[in-house]
């Protein structure tokens, strides 16, 4: 970055990425899918423990251990951290020439990049958190929808206000208890404080 690139991106601003700290996994339910991405995944944790293992200049169980700690940190990183560039702001003719009169396209490329490098870790991690919610170690965290769709569906209909609407309150046990065992006049008089409540029911009944 030149300091002609900062001062014009101080007078025209461009938009930039962003990352993201990631800490929900909605997992995947099909079983077959989730055995093919645990072989796809299988194998791209053992290319990630090759890498280290091959080039650390360790021996034996020093290596070992190593190397399973690179991966594990790597996995943990990937799935927590997640780069999002803006694609549209990539520079020109889409990131393949630098942009010389502004720095967040520079950015965005440098999350682009990431975003890649990390990509493998993020598919292993939620394969693991996958099979886990499969074997019912783990519950999957609730399909995310939006505030559009959420209004659609349970918001109530425009028009419609809940602000007066209270939880009526229902008799417990003991009042229906004590209620059935009165006698039919002595109900009526209860309920309308006469002393003769009989004149309030038909002689027919």
């Amino acid at each position: 970055m030149s300091l002609y690139e900062y001062w014009s991106e101080q007078y025209d601003p461009q938009s930039a990425g962003d990352v993201d700290l990631n800490t929900e996994h909605v997992a995947q339910t099909n079983s077959m899918v989730i055995f093919f991405k645990l072989v796809v995944s299988t194998l791209m944790t053992a290319g990630m423990f090759w890498l280290p293992y091959h080039y650390l200049p360790l021996q034996g169980w020093h290596s070992v251990a190593a190397s399973c700690g690179i991966v594990l940190l790597y996995v943990g990183v990937a799935f927590f951290l997640i780069p999002r560039p803006d694609r549209n702001n990539l520079g020109w003719m889409g990131g393949l020439m630098n942009d010389p009169f502004h720095y967040s396209d520079n950015w965005n490329r440098t999350l682009r990049f990431w975003r890649g490098i990390l990509g493998p870790g993020r598919f292993v991690a939620g394969t693991i958190l996958d099979t886990a919610v499969l074997l019912g170690i783990a519950k999957s965290d609730p399909i995310p929808c939006s505030y559009e769709y959420f209004a659609e569906r349970y918001q109530p209909q425009e028009g419609v206000s809940t602000a007066n609407v209270k939880m009526s309150e229902l008799p417990s046990a003991e009042v229906h208890g004590n209620a059935s065992q009165l006698s039919r006049e002595a109900e009526y008089e209860k309920r309308y404080g006469l002393t003769s409540a009989r004149f309030l029911m038909n002689d027919d009944e």
